[in-house]
Formats: structure tokens, C-alpha cells, sequence
């Protein structure tokens, strides 16, 4: 993984609004494992005062769709066919590591698992996500 394309990747996903959120951080890869930093605001709490259980799926969304970007070069975005989550444990408000690893980058579909753990490391929700490819060149012509 180059700097250069790295940088680029790391640019694009800053302009999305979750990312900004979630305040999505980047840590690094490490055994085709990708490894970042995420926090979950007041605005993500639900009655019980825990992470509503779609801002978890977001998280997931997010980590696994910054993965494919930045193993692919900057060269393609996912456009989410299927998002299935289960959640293991309640998340509450503060920071976790999420991780993403793909499973199966295809010609056209690519298959990626997002897991998120809570402070203490333990596993609270995983997630496979499904998506179409999408050519970032495309998409900023737009």
C-alpha cells in the first residue's frame, strides 16, 4: 500500500458525512486485516442510553467500504447490495476499535466483514457487507 494512494483514500472518505460522525480514524493493516478508531457521539444513543443498532450497521458500513477503497487504490468505491449484522453486546457512547477484512473481491462484487469490539475488546456486533464495485473516476464525474 502505497502513501500516495493511501492519502487519497483517506481524503475521499473524509468527505462522507458519517465518517465525520463517527469520527473515523485509520489506524493501520495488519495481516489483511484493516484496524480503525471510532467514536459514538450522544446522537447515536437510543432510549437505553446504548448505540442504536443502526449507527452500529453504519459503522460497520463505514469501515468495510473505506477497506475495499483503500485496497483497490482509490480505484473503487462499494455500492452496498446487503448489509447483515448481528449484535453481541450493547455499545455505548465513546470510543471502539472496528476491523474490516475482505473476503472476496470479485470482478464486479466484492464481500467484506466489519466487526466492532467495545473498549474492553470484547466482540459487539459483526457484519457482512455484499456490494457492487463502483469505479471512483465514474462517480467523480458526477
Amino acid at each position: 500500500m502505497e502513501d500516495k494512494n493511501l492519502e487519497k483514500s483517506l481524503k475521499r472518505a473524509k468527505s462522507g458525512g458519517t465518517h465525520k460522525l463517527l469520527k473515523t480514524k485509520f489506524l493501520y493493516l495488519e495481516n489483511d486485516i484493516y484496524k480503525f478508531e471510532l467514536k459514538f457521539s450522544k446522537q447515536c444513543l437510543n432510549p437505553f442510553n446504548s448505540v442504536q443498532g443502526g449507527m452500529i450497521t453504519s459503522a460497520i458500513d463505514e469501515i468495510t467500504s473505506i477497506s475495499v477503497n483503500i485496497l483497490t487504490n482509490d480505484e473503487y468505491l462499494p455500492s452496498s447490495t446487503d448489509i447483515h449484522t448481528t449484535f453481541h453486546r450493547p455499545l455505548f457512547e465513546g470510543k471502539i476499535i472496528g476491523t474490516a477484512k475482505i473476503i472476496k473481491l470479485g470482478k464486479q462484487i466484492v464481500s467484506i466483514e466489519g466487526r466492532l469490539f467495545s473498549p474492553n475488546g470484547k466482540l459487539a456486533a459483526s457484519g457482512l457487507h455484499t456490494a457492487l464495485l463502483v469505479k471512483t473516476s465514474e462517480i467523480d464525474k458526477k
